[in-house]
This record gives structure tokens, C-alpha cells and sequence, in this order.
């Protein structure tokens, strides 16, 4: 595995995570939706019982985000552990920026005052050093 596919993964969860974030909102706003058509209607024995069932699938949603955080949150503290480990301060930062932070490309240039030209070079060094640096690392990694 290269240095970018293996930070990639940290981007790549992240964005799960905000997905998974997402629906969990959406279903929540529907199950709302439901409890308040159902609180205007006669309520009958089999409609609150259903309303239950939705809340327990609410609870499913709910526990499948906590998961993807879990697993965001043990993939950040590995990489930035291992982009600390790169020995030039500005390879640490763009490196940072991108993977853990999940910020673009115009942004990190202006913030650590490079061109556009020159973001990606500095990019392509610290990826290099990267590698250097955790080459054992990243060839057990599949």
C-alpha cells in the first residue's frame, strides 16, 4: 500500500462517517414524522407498537454511527501518530491537513502560504518521506 492509499483511508472514512451521520437524520426526521401523524390519529394498540419498532431501528441507525466514529477515531490517532513521525514540519502539516483535518487543497495553500503549484509539490515530498519513514509499515497493510 502507498502513503496516499493508506492516509486516503482515514478521508474515506471520514466521509462515511458524515453519510452515515446523514441518515441517521433523515430517518430520525421520518420516525418524527410518523409519532406525530400517528399522536393525531386514534391511536390503536398495533400503531404504537410499530412507532416502538421504528424507535428500536432508530437505536440500529444510532449504534451503526457510533461504530463508523469508533473507527474514524482509532484511524486518526494511528496516522497522525505516524505523520509525527515525519521528521520536516511543513511535510507534517499539508500531510495533516489533507488526511486527518479533510480540508482542500486551496485552503491548505493559503494556510501554510504555498502556490497552487507548490502545494502539491511539498504534497508529493511529504508522501515520499512518508513512505521513507513507515516503508515495513505500509507493506503489511492491505
Amino acid at each position: 500500500m502507498t502513503a496516499k492509499e493508506y492516509l486516503n483511508r482515514v478521508r474515506q472514512q471520514n466521509y462515511v462517517v458524515r453519510q452515515a451521520e446523514k441518515e441517521l437524520t433523515a430517518v430520525k426526521s421520518d420516525i418524527l414524522s410518523l409519532r406525530a401523524a400517528s399522536l393525531s390519529e386514534k391511536v390503536s394498540g398495533t400503531k404504537e407498537s410499530d412507532l416502538a419498532d421504528k424507535y428500536v431501528k432508530l437505536e440500529k441507525y444510532f449504534d451503526k454511527v457510533i461504530a463508523e466514529w469508533d473507527k474514524l477515531i482509532d484511524m486518526r490517532i494511528e496516522a497522525k501518530a505516524m505523520i509525527a513521525m515525519v521528521p520536516e514540519g511543513k511535510q507534517q502539516a499539508v500531510l495533516y491537513a489533507r488526511y486527518i483535518n479533510c480540508e482542500e487543497w486551496e485552503q491548505i495553500a493559503s494556510e501554510l502560504h504555498y502556490s497552487w503549484k507548490g502545494i502539491f509539490k511539498l504534497h508529493g515530498r511529504a508522501l515520499k518521506t512518508f513512505e521513507r519513514v513507515h516503508g515495513s509499515t505500509l507493506e503489511k497493510c492491505v
